[in-house]
């Protein structure tokens, strides 16, 4: 299926395989790839890219709840087109989600969300248990729930990048019932921390981030040099308009003309401080939901240590995945890595297309 939507978007189709239905070698070397707004202010050129969708800004306060004032993007569908939510990696922002939902063939009603600290919502002070995964994993519900409740029937279909997705999990693994809000979790390249990784790992991560946003402290010259920022620090090529969306939505202008990421680097390295291991976190719990894991084949590493990173990861990917309700899988997409929804909205909607 997969294949004829990568066919008819002119590319070559890349491989994707539910584990246990199709055999996969792992790669033998890293694969090669190719101002802040106020509430009604107009979005700007990312909205004008797309003929087919328009989109609109809105707010969810859930601060009764215990949660944030969340900033968000919504296209509208069709009363029977699916309800589908996103939800963003680290550092980026709901219009991250813009190239890909332009691409996707399916009508559907979609609504991105930032994340607390990541565009225009609320940062609470650092420090606290406000960055915790717990509390991420709380928004998701929150969020979950009264987008389900407006539209009066469960979010069919919920996207995640990188960390959120964990969070989610566990979200899910600590619910006291099913979440009845959302039908099937999309997860695209969920962080997958092992014990190391959630511990020395991610304190390491944690500090370079911080040195980050000290060398940029003065901030950057323009919008789309953020974007250049961006692809500079993962080293991967990133996708014209992926750039431009991260300029467009995650970034803003001040009196003086400088630019600066609306995510501060302070923000994010506490996220990454508080990682969790999250194979062993599900020990003893079951995720009552169908979830369907994306697992990028160029994984985080050296060259040289692609292949045994890729085993270690999956191994992790398919331990998660055994935690979870009847349907549920691993997804090997090739070509791409941990950014796959910068590097490549084509592919990532292609893939959207044949999951949703």
């Amino acid at each position: 299926m997969l294949a004829r939507v990568m066919r008819r978007l002119g590319q070559q189709p890349r491989a994707l395989c539910s584990l246990g239905l199709a055999a996969r070698a792992p790669p033998r070397a890293a694969a090669s790839v190719l101002c802040r707004r106020q509430s009604g202010a107009p979005l700007g050129s990312i909205a004008s890219t797309s003929s087919v969708r328009s989109f609109s800004r809105r707010w969810f306060d859930l601060r009764d709840q215990g949660g944030v004032h969340h900033s968000a993007l919504e296209w509208t569908g069709a009363p029977e087109a699916p309800l589908v939510l996103f939800l963003h990696a680290t550092s980026l922002c709901a219009g991250s989600w813009v190239p890909v939902v332009k691409r996707l063939s399916k009508q559907v009603h979609a609504v991105a969300v930032d994340l607390r600290a990541h565009g225009d919502t609320d940062a609470p002070a650092l420090g606290s248990s406000a960055y915790h995964w717990e509390e991420f994993g709380r928004d998701f519900q929150r969020l979950a729930a009264r987008i389900a409740a407006e539209h009066g029937r469960p979010i069919d279909a919920c996207v995640t990048h990188s960390f959120i997705g964990d969070c989610a999990l566990m979200a899910l693994a600590e619910a006291s019932a099913p979440l009845a809000d959302v039908k099937r979790m999309v997860l695209l390249d969920p962080v997958l921390a092992d014990e190391e990784g959630a511990t020395t790992g991610a304190q390491r991560l944690a500090k370079g981030t911080r040195r980050v946003g000290e060398r940029e402290a003065q901030g950057f010259d323009s919008a789309a040099a953020v974007g250049e920022a961006l692809e500079q620090l993962v080293r991967v090529p990133l996708h014209p308009e992926s750039k431009a969306a991260l300029g467009e939505f995650g970034a803003f202008s001040d009196d003086a003309g400088r630019w600066w990421l609306k995510c501060r680097r302070d923000n994010e390295a506490e996220i990454y401080a508080n990682r969790v291991a999250i194979a062993e976190h599900l020990e003893g719990h079951r995720v009552d939901a169908e979830v369907k894991l994306v697992f990028s084949s160029r994984r985080r590493a050296k060259p040289e240590d692609q292949e045994a990173t890729f085993a270690r990861d999956l191994q992790v990917a398919k331990r998660v995945v055994a935690r979870c309700g009847p349907g549920s899988a691993v997804e090997v997409l090739d070509g791409v890595g941990h950014f796959l929804v910068l590097e490549d909205p084509d592919l990532v909607a292609g893939t959207l297309d044949a999951l949703l």
